[in-house]
């Protein structure tokens, strides 16, 4: 029983740690957005404001990511189980699977062995690919396998208590 707390509490962690490292991102997309006011060209003004409200409302999902994983997340509840699966898997996957991240990397990739490279780009910055799209790249990735770690590692948690109660046999009475 208390493995099982324990996975909940460590994956409730990891949740936190890749919603939170989103926080900065988003936030600097909100600020350029606010920065469009005083852009000449409307295409890139218009642009930065359709950021600044993707950026608004990606910290709402991150606010409520949060939420979900203190207030109910952690006691176990089914359904908070089922909202981080929704974050993970409907708005993390595509925004790593997004244009605007992969198409810079992605004209630069030559094969699955340049992958080390790119890592190796992101973290310290040698020459060969965009630094910033491979850094991005890299970030995401990390953040997605976190939060895929995060809802697997407690999943007998919570759906393996169901099958035990319909299991056991009742004390008592009739």
């Amino acid at each position: 029983m208390q493995i099982h707390r324990n996975a909940v509490f460590i994956s409730s962690v990891l949740f936190t740690i890749a919603l939170l490292w989103l926080v900065p991102p988003l936030v600097q997309h909100v600020l350029d957005g606010r920065a469009a006011v005083h852009e000449n060209d409307f295409g890139l003004r218009l642009y930065l404001r359709e950021s600044a409200a993707l950026g608004i409302a990606s910290l709402a999902i991150v606010l409520i990511g949060l939420i979900v994983t203190w207030a109910a997340y952690i006691r176990k509840v089914r359904w908070a189980w089922f909202v981080m699966s929704v974050i993970v898997w409907g708005w993390v996957v595509p925004n790593l699977v997004h244009p605007d991240v992969m198409y810079p990397v992605s004209r630069h990739l030559i094969g699955i062995t340049d992958l080390p490279a790119l890592f190796l780009e992101a973290i310290l910055g040698h020459a060969g690919f965009p630094r910033d799209a491979s850094r991005n790249l890299v970030q995401l990735t990390v953040i997605f396998l976190l939060m895929v770690i995060a809802l697997v590692l407690p999943i007998r948690s919570f759906f393996a208590g169901a099958r035990e109660r319909k299991q056991s046999p009742r004390v008592g009475g009739s």
